[in-house]
Parts: C-alpha cells; structure tokens; sequence
C-alpha cells in the first residue's frame, strides 16, 4: 500500500508539472476593449441603455468555447425543427423581431423558399417588414441575417418558434474620439425577446465590410431543374438530392481578422471555378472559419 501510493504521488506531481509547463508556454489573448457600436444596436440586442459594450478582442478562445457552445445548440434546435429559415438583413437592420409563436399559413401557402417565409413573416408578425426587406435567392450581398427554427404544433392556427438567431457585423468604434478601430462580430439566440446565449467578439482591423460574405449558402432540390432559370444564377444551387439545406458561416474569434489574407481577394479566390458552378460565388469563404456547418431547411420533411 505504501509503495502504491509513493508511485501515484510520483505520477500525479509529474502530471501537474507538465500541465503547469504547457500553461505556461501557450500564448494567452485576454485584452478587452470597450467599443461603441451604437445605441439602436445596443438596445435591440442587449437591452442596453447605452451605445457601447464591452467585449474580448480576437482572437479569443474563451470566446470560440462559447460559440462551440452555441453551435451545438443551434443543432439541437434545428434537430427539432418542422422548418428553418435564414433571412438576409441590410446592414443596420437589427432584428427586434422574436416571437414564441405566428400565424399558421392558410391551406396551399408555399413556404418553401427562405423567399416564401419572408413574405408570410413580413405579412403576419408585426415590425418585420421594416427589417426583413431583402428579398434574396441562394445568397445575398449582406453579412447580416436572422435564423428562424420553427416547431411542431397541435394547433392549426399557431406555429411555435422555437429559437431566433440573429448574426450580425456592427463597425466598432473608439468611445472617445469616434474613429472605426475595428469590426463588432455577434452571434444570437433569443426566445421571446429573451436573449439565451451569445458569443461576441471585436476584430481590431476592418470596418464590418470585410467580404465576410455570403455567410448564408441556400442549396435547393435538384427536382427543381425541372424549371430553367438560369444556369449562372438560381440553376447552379439546384444540387439537394432530396432535402434543402444551407451552408452557414458564423464569425470564429480564434481568427484576428474577418479580412482575408493580402493578397488574396474574393474575386481571384474564385477565379478557378465556372460561372455555372455554385462554388464560385462562395468559395473565398473556406479557411476563414472554424464554424462552418450545414443544416437543413426542412428537417421534418
């Protein structure tokens, strides 16, 4: 017994020595940084009286635990989803628009397309035809956009929605004199107006127009190439065998900079790909990320 527990001691002080050496020589990221991002932005995602928040500048890896955090729940709620839906938003277009429950469509509604569910959304929740005004196919010019996870009901007049992730790209300001020092990245889930998670993060370079775009990729059923639309344009992204889904890019704070690397730009990225060809239109997006994933429209169907 003696000799057993000199060998743990042995083994155990050996163990914590070596993890106090790895401590030690791993480079930490702490800085924070207060930045103002405006109080429309502030209020509508914070509740926050004021017009600056308080934040970890990237790269940050607290931070990429707490989007590795989100991520799994954005996949546990699409998991339950009926339907999910991701909106484009204009740049200043902050979602305030987060119900628990909308209107079911009436009989032979298609809301089969993002497109689909933004007219209904716009024509039955109030507030949300003055947010969601861009109509998009596949993807849009906009870092900013609103997931909406739909859940199943027993009822044949109500949906209930079971989150809304609202992503957003906000220029990052200096407090004191006004100048853009950077990019305020968030990411969102709220529950009747309730925020429940988030992770945010400042970029100390860049503006919020940083390319970082299109971080939503709608791929639709390749039955609909039973209809022409154009090869270059709606056509290419006609690729799900059965189910539609989305390629989705969210900010990663373990990155310094939402820039991509000089002297790389989206347009050469591309250049190897057919017009006819979906990757085209976001291939500069891979590599930028960490938090890339897919996940279906219609897991329910």
């Amino acid at each position: 017994m003696l000799v057993a527990t000199a060998i743990a001691a042995v083994v155990t002080g050996t163990a914590a020595l070596c993890f106090a050496g790895l401590t030690r020589s791993t480079r930490h990221y702490t800085s924070v940084a207060t930045v103002t991002i405006g109080s429309t932005a502030a209020n509508t995602f914070y509740g926050l009286s004021g017009s600056t928040v308080t934040s970890y500048m990237a790269p940050n890896f607290g931070c990429v635990a707490r989007a590795e955090a989100l991520r799994e729940i954005l996949v546990s709620d699409t998991v339950q989803s009926v339907a999910v839906y991701c909106l484009y938003r204009p740049a200043g277009n902050f979602n305030s628009v987060h119900p628990t429950s909308m209107p079911a469509p009436a009989f032979g509604t298609a809301m089969d397309t993002p497109e689909g569910f933004r007219a209904f959304l716009n024509a039955n929740v109030p507030g949300a035809s003055s947010i969601f005004t861009a109509s998009y196919r596949n993807t849009y010019a906009s870092p900013n956009y609103s997931i909406f996870c739909l859940g199943y009901s027993t009822s044949a007049t109500i949906i209930p929605v079971i989150a809304v992730y609202d992503v957003d790209f906000i220029p990052a300001t200096d407090p004191n004199g006004g100048a853009t020092i950077g990019t305020y990245a968030s990411v969102k889930r709220y529950l009747n107006s309730n925020i429940t998670s988030y992770y945010d993060v400042i970029y100390p370079t860049g503006d919020a127009t940083d390319q970082f775009q299109p971080p939503v990729v709608a791929f639709e059923r390749s039955s609909r190439l039973i209809i022409t639309e154009g090869a270059t344009g709606i056509d290419r992204f006609k690729i799900a065998a059965n189910l539609p889904f989305y390629f989705i890019f969210w900010p990663d704070p373990s990155r310094d900079s939402l820039k991509l690397q000089y002297p790389n730009t989206a347009s050469s990225l591309n250049a190897g790909f057919a017009n006819t060809d979906p990757r085209q239109a976001y291939n500069h997006m891979a590599g930028r990320t960490a938090f890339m994933f897919t996940i279906p429209m219609f897991p329910a169907n």
